[in-house]
Order: structure tokens, then C-alpha cells, then sequence
């Protein structure tokens, strides 16, 4: 019991700690939200730089509602691509403007940088939408520096307003917020952000169906797995799971007829029938499950109990448990290897990545010492290379998969949570949770390929035709 105490104690303490952390988002009710982005700045605008005071959504009738602003300091390098300025929960109705107070701007000249005059209230940009109760809505919009500066003496923030289109479906994406109760739709080649879909309490994991064109995620708020459909970006229908499961992660058979998501403060694993949308099964697990890894044929999953220092072993045919491996402290997640024959996990409160051989004994083989803070691990199915993403960020090591040593390695933007590889372009994408932003990394040129803005948590991403 201490020693659980102890993981307890130190999970909540350390920082990129991957359990639901209770941030309060008021419940929308009638309300909507919307979120506000600012598109990369033209080239002409390298010279200028200002910061805001205060941005609001301007009604029909007139009235403004202040948004929350989440970057004031508008300068070329930092936009160079799509940012979120601002969001916020708006009452239902219909908007015809952004209204935008400048705090302070500067323009560089040949003598050097000069201050520039700026209104004394709000310059309000024609913006028309649409909030809807429970729903969000995406504007995004683009500066015109040409009419924003006047006689290089004042200025005026000019932005041209749209409502961005949703990506096309084999370029699309989908991305958790915990803590925001969202998902990022987003263009996985253009890092574009596409949409936010509402979800409810603690969205976490999520997979996909692309055969029936659904998603279904784990609602670890909601004690609920929601059904969204991927064509109209919209909640069908929720999955309800026992008072008190609070799921986290799920995997999905390859056939997409059964699900199993890992309830962390039930100890449990839900099986679902996909078809009839009902748990068909329930099975008791170790202490904090919170990840679970299907293998390639859907025959098992392997649930990780993190504060039992076990990985539980699901038949997905009988539904039962068939057997339980002993790990090292605090299991959080794990790779299969392409022929399913090894298994790595990486821990908490340990150092070492375990190599597990998936035979009759399930023993494990060797131990890779990758030093403590690890929080992502991710095989490609085609070489086996092995990518490790620590809490500390700045680098993903990437591990031979025979000498099982770190022969290269990719740079990266900060802690890492969640790694995933997208078959159509070979890129890695990567979700960093404390700087908020999904990195976007090829794999051969190992150049980044694009970034963009989560929301508040960010957990897990997928993808179409996600390798």
C-alpha cells in the first residue's frame, strides 16, 4: 500500500503526468465557443510587429464578447504559420465581427524601429458566423498589411475573415483535448486546423473505423465512449460504460467489431460490440489501467496497469483474461514489434524499456536503458526502427531494432506524450502536451514538415491510414 501511495504521490507531482488532471470547463449548456486563428503573415509584413490589448466577437446587435487571448505579441517570425489567437464561450446567435484593440506597434525602417500610432478603441473586422448551442465554430483570419498601415505613421489591425473548410477526408485528422473538451480536426499534410468538435468531459482516447467512416473516444469525464461520425465531423451517439470507469485509452480490432478501452478507477477493461453498440464484457485488471495495445490480428490486447506493475493479457475471442506479465515501476505504454513477436514497454518510475518476448512464457529478454522521463514509444511496422520520446523533449531517440541501441535521432519541440506515423506521407507526428502544439516530422528527410496549435491537454492524435 505505501509503495502505491508513493506512485500516487509522485504521478501527481511530476510534470507531463498523463492522468486526468480535473480542469474545470463550464458545461457549454446553450452556449457555443469559438475559436480563433491567425493565418501566416505575408511577406510584406516582416518589418511590422504590435501587440494586443483585448479581442472580442461582435454581435449582430452590436454587443461584444470578450474572447480569451492566447497570443498578444503579433511578430514574422512567430507567424509563420497558423496560430491560435484567441477563444472563447459565446452565447447562440449570428456575429458580424472581430473586434481587435492594439495595445502598442512598431514598424522597421532604414533608421531603425519607429513606433506607430494606433486607435484608442477596438478596430472592428467584418466576420460573419454562427455560434451554435454546444457546438464550436473556427474562424480564421489573415492580415492585410497594405491596409493596416497608413502613411508608415499609424495602424489599424485589417484581417480579412473566413470559416475554414474541413480537410479532405484521406488528409484529415483528429485530435483529443482532455482538458479543453475538444477535438482538433486538422489537414495531416498542411497542418492546418479544420474544425473543433465539442465533445463533452475528458475526451482521451481514440480510434478510428474507416471502413464505417466513425471514430469512437473514450469520454474519461463521461464514464462514455462517443460515436462521431468522421463525414459530418458530429456525435451520433454515446457508448455508456459503468458510474465511475473513467476510460482512458482504447484499441479497436482491425475488423473494427469489438473495442476495449482501459477504465482507470474501475480497475477494469470494457469490451464493446461495435455493431450493437453495448458492452458485451467486463473484465477485472490490475490497479490504474489507463493504456491498452491491440495486436495486429485483434486476437489480444494488453492492458498496462500502471500502479500494479503488471500488463494484463485480454483474449479478445473468449473475452478473458489469459494472463498477466510483471513489468518494472509504473508501466504506462507499449510497442508490439511488426511480427508481434516482442513487446516494449516504457515505465514511469523506471529507466528501462522492457523487451518482452511474446512466446509461451512471456519473458522478458533484455532491458534498454533509456533513462527516466520517457512518455512516448512508437514501432514502424515497416523496419522496426524504434522511436523514444521523453517528458523533457528536445530529442526522439531512434533504436536499431536487433542491437537494440540508439543509433539516430530526430529533433523535437519539447515533452512528448503521444506518437503516431502516418503511411501516406512517412511522417511522425508528435503530441506535446506542455507546450500545446502536434509536430509533424518526416522520417527520411528528418525536417519538419509542420506544427500546429492544440487545445488545453492535448492527449492522443489519429489519423487515416495511420501506420
Amino acid at each position: 500500500m505505501t509503495r502505491i501511495l508513493i506512485i500516487l504521490l509522485i504521478s501527481c507531482l511530476g510534470a507531463g503526468c498523463m492522468q486526468t488532471r480535473q480542469v474545470i470547463k463550464r458545461p457549454l449548456g446553450t452556449d457555443g465557443e469559438l475559436f480563433l486563428y491567425c493565418e501566416p503573415f505575408p511577406q510584406d509584413a516582416g518589418r511590422l510587429q504590435f501587440t494586443i490589448e483585448s479581442i472580442a466577437a461582435v454581435r449582430t446587435d452590436g454587443i461584444m464578447v470578450p474572447l480569451i487571448t492566447e497570443l498578444k505579441d503579433f511578430t514574422f517570425n512567430d507567424l509563420q504559420r497558423q496560430r491560435l489567437i484567441a477563444h472563447g464561450i459565446l452565447p447562440a446567435g449570428n456575429y458580424n465581427g472581430i473586434a481587435i484593440q492594439i495595445k502598442k506597434a512598431t514598424l522597421t525602417g532604414e533608421d531603425g524601429k519607429g513606433q506607430l500610432l494606433v486607435p484608442e478603441k477596438p478596430h472592428q473586422n467584418e466576420a460573419i458566423f454562427t455560434i451554435k448551442s454546444g457546438k464550436a465554430s473556427v474562424v480564421t483570419m489573415e492580415l492585410n498589411y497594405r491596409d493596416s498601415i497608413s502613411n508608415g505613421i499609424s495602424m489599424r489591425p485589417v484581417f480579412m475573415s473566413r470559416q475554414p473548410p474541413a480537410p479532405l477526408l484521406e488528409l484529415t485528422g483528429y485530435l483529443t483535448n482532455l482538458a479543453s473538451n475538444t477535438i482538433t480536426v486538422f489537414d495531416k499534410r498542411s497542418a492546418r486546423v479544420g474544425g473543433i468538435i465539442e465533445t463533452g468531459r475528458g475526451p482521451a482516447g481514440i480510434v478510428l473505423d474507416q471502413v464505417r467512416m466513425l471514430a469512437y473516444v473514450a469520454l474519461a469525464g463521461e464514464d462514455a465512449v462517443g460515436v462521431l461520425d468522421i463525414k459530418q465531423n458530429d456525435f451520433i451517439e454515446r457508448i455508456r460504460l459503468n458510474q465511475g470507469d473513467e476510460p482512458h485509452f482504447m484499441a479497436i480490432t482491425p475488423d473494427a467489431r469489438l473495442a476495449i478501452t482501459a477504465n482507470t478507477r474501475s480497475n477494469t477493461a470494457s469490451i464493446i460490440d461495435l455493431q450493437t453498440r453495448f458492452e458485451v464484457a467486463r473484465i477485472q485488471v490490475g490497479i490504474g489501467p489507463e493504456y491498452v495495445l491491440m495486436d495486429r490480428n485483434g486476437r489480444r490486447a494488453y492492458v498496462f496497469n500502471r500502479l500494479a506493475n503488471t500488463i494484463s493479457v485480454i483474449d479478445m475471442t473468449t473475452r478473458a483474461l489469459t494472463g498477466t506479465i510483471t513489468t518494472e515501476s509504473g508501466p504506462l505504454y507499449g510497442q508490439l514489434s511488426s511480427r508481434g513477436d516482442r513487446l516494449y514497454v516504457y515505465h514511469e518510475m523506471s529507466p528501462n524499456i522492457l523487451v518482452i518476448a511474446l512466446d509461451g512464457q512471456q519473458t522478458m529478454t533484455r532491458r534498454i536503458y533509456a533513462a527516466l522521463g520517457i512518455r512516448s514509444i512508437k514501432v514502424n511496422p515497416l523496419n522496426d526502427l524504434i522511436y523514444v520520446g521523453s517528458n523533457f523533449g528536445g530529442v526522439i531517440d531512434i533504436y536499431n531494432p536487433f542491437t537494440l541501441f540508439a543509433s539516430d535521432f530526430l529533433q523535437s519541440e519539447g515533452g512528448i506524450n503521444y506518437m503516431t506515423i502516418d503511411g501516406d506521407e512517412n511522417n511522425l507526428l508528435i503530441v506535446h502536451p506542455q507546450t500545446r502544439l502536434l509536430q509533424i516530422i518526416n522520417l527520411v528527410s528528418k525536417k519538419e514538415r509542420g506544427i500546429l496549435d492544440t487545445g488545453a491537454e492535448p492527449y492522443c492524435a489519429v489519423i487515416i491510414n495511420e501506420r
